[in-house]
């Protein structure tokens, strides 16, 4: 016999998403039960197992990582009443709640929704949060604030029900300069935000389009579809990039059903085609979507803009930031940094992609007293996107997926780190630490990255880690080797030491390792 070979190859998971992708959780919530395939289908309202048996994780979607202060007291007082009083911040700007009962999650998403909250989208193959600079209101390097524009994207993408089934998960970012401080190169979607001069004279913002980037067990750095494209047009062509990945991404093998590979295996020059011709094919013009280069005439940025240690904006004021270690935190303190920001900010609190909390809006002779308020809660006010502001995914801790328990590992490196020969190289060192390949803390781009793994040891094996060091978004970091978890700490330490000894001027880790090369 001959089989026939029209039919294209699916995996289960798409068999099971092409039954709908509705749920009923006050049903669920009666039988006491979920199914194998509504645990898939509730990930599209973001939600996922624990770790821990008979518990749930919700993730809630904040676009852009901004927060109104009473939408943070209701988080606050979800937590308090159905998810022991703690909370997660994530690398990607959003909140994160752990130990949810299955009876509790529609009380909790209808307690969400008073205050305009929702975990769509939250997890699942869809677009998922739309990242931004958390500076992007005010920023001095900024050429213009993405902020509405990452908000404007992430409700329109969550509500064109034709993009609900995509191949995978789908990540878009929104950064003010070219620093690109929400990492455009590691994402399905970079944006940022460029100027240059117009055929007038005057000067000519818009957007510059990065895709796929990735991390996950095989990463890609993204690389550029468009130069230039007039700001009124990134949500369509954030579409199109969309459709692109839903049309072509791989629906069989999910190890490789990302944009990453799209890009990857058709080439940059093929993906533009498709793109453009989605986008005439709903009526947006395109002969304004340039390639070329051309100079970019904004404001001279540092390579790391973020490190200023509060940040005076555009508006005169300041930013204040509380560093929350191993970004996670009690209901208790959230709500305090909520009043905090109606005091003293301007009643919005942001996340970062470090996984901290920040106050906008801070009147320069109100800095102290604010910082005062942030440090009685336990948390440190300077230091941040240094070497002591340490990024470890949830890890074992929560995370089916994970190998490691990344917070034990935090606890090691701080001890380090916290030294005070270090001080003088507090801004030149990035850390992250991940649990498993999917790279949550994207280790591959720090100075020094840690993925969690097993090393084989008797008859069985022990926690460890994978060392990268001189990562970049653009230079992944190279091997160092693979060490326990009990060695690391003395890996880093002998790493920074040597680091100190050799290091030039103002070079960080990364450009250290670049310039006296790898081997040595």
């Amino acid at each position: 016999m001959q089989w026939k070979l029209e039919a294209k190859r699916r995996s289960e998971d798409e068999i099971v998403k092409e039954q709908g992708l509705v749920i009923d959780y006050d049903e669920i919530a009666r039988k006491g039960a979920m199914t194998r395939e509504e645990k898939l289908i509730s990930k599209w309202f973001g939600i996922y197992g624990s770790r821990q048996p008979g518990n749930h994780m919700a993730r809630i979607v904040i676009p852009g990582g901004q927060l109104t202060s009473s939408q943070a007291r209701m988080i606050s007082k979800i937590s308090e009443d159905y998810c022991q009083g703690i909370l997660s911040v994530t690398t990607r700007q959003s909140i994160q709640l752990h130990w949810l009962k299955l009876p509790a999650l529609p009380d909790m998403m209808r307690k969400l929704n008073e205050e305009y909250l929702t975990t769509f989208h939250g997890c699942g193959d869809v677009n998922r949060n739309v990242a931004a600079c958390p500076l992007a209101e005010t920023c001095n390097y900024r050429r213009v604030n993405v902020l509405p524009y990452a908000k404007e994207v992430a409700k329109f993408l969550a509500d064109a029900r034709d993009l609900d089934n995509l191949p995978r998960k789908f990540k878009i970012t929104f950064s003010g300069c070219g620093a690109g401080c929400a990492q455009p190169f590691i994402n399905c979607i970079g944006v940022v935000a460029v100027v240059r001069k117009a055929a007038n004279g005057e000067d000519e913002t818009g957007f510059r389009i990065i895709i796929g980037g990735g991390m996950g067990w095989k990463a890609f750095v993204g690389q550029e579809l468009f130069s230039f494209i007039p700001k009124e047009k990134i949500t369509r062509v954030c579409r199109a990039v969309a459709i692109l990945f839903r049309d072509h991404g791989d629906r069989f093998d999910r190890t490789k059903a990302r944009l990453k590979f799209v890009v990857h295996n058709y080439g940059i020059d093929k993906c533009r085609e498709i793109v453009i011709d989605a986008l005439e094919n709903e009526g947006i013009g395109t002969d304004d979507l340039e390639t070329n280069a051309f100079e970019e005439c904004g404001t001279p940025f540092p390579n790391r803009p973020l490190l200023e240690q509060d940040p005076v904006g555009t508006d005169g004021k300041v930013t204040v930031r509380a560093m929350i270690p191993k970004g996670e935190l009690t209901h208790q303190q959230f709500k305090r940094l909520a009043e905090l920001s109606e005091i003293f900010g301007n009643k919005r609190i942001y996340t970062t992609n470090r996984q901290n909390i920040e106050i906008h809006g801070v009147l320069p002779q109100k800095v102290q007293e604010v910082k005062t308020e942030i440090e009685n809660l336990g948390f440190a006010t300077d230091g941040h996107f240094g070497i002591r502001d340490v990024v470890p995914c949830v890890g074992t801790t929560y995370c089916p997926k994970a190998v490691s328990r990344t917070h034990d590992l935090y606890d090691l490196v701080m001890d380090v780190v916290k030294q005070k020969k270090y001080d003088a190289i507090w801004d030149k060192v990035i850390i992250n630490i991940t649990g498993c390949p999917n790279s949550c803390s994207p280790y591959r781009i720090s100075d020094l990255g840690f993925r969690g793994m097993r090393i084989r040891e008797g008859l069985g094996s022990v926690e460890a880690y994978e060392v990268l060091i001189g990562g970049t978004e653009i230079d992944f970091g190279k091997k160092l080797g693979e060490f326990k978890k009990e060695d690391c700490p003395q890996i880093v330490e002998k790493l920074l030491d040597t680091y100190v000894e050799v290091r030039q001027g103002d070079e960080t880790l990364a450009e250290c390792i670049k310039r006296v090369g790898f081997e040595s």
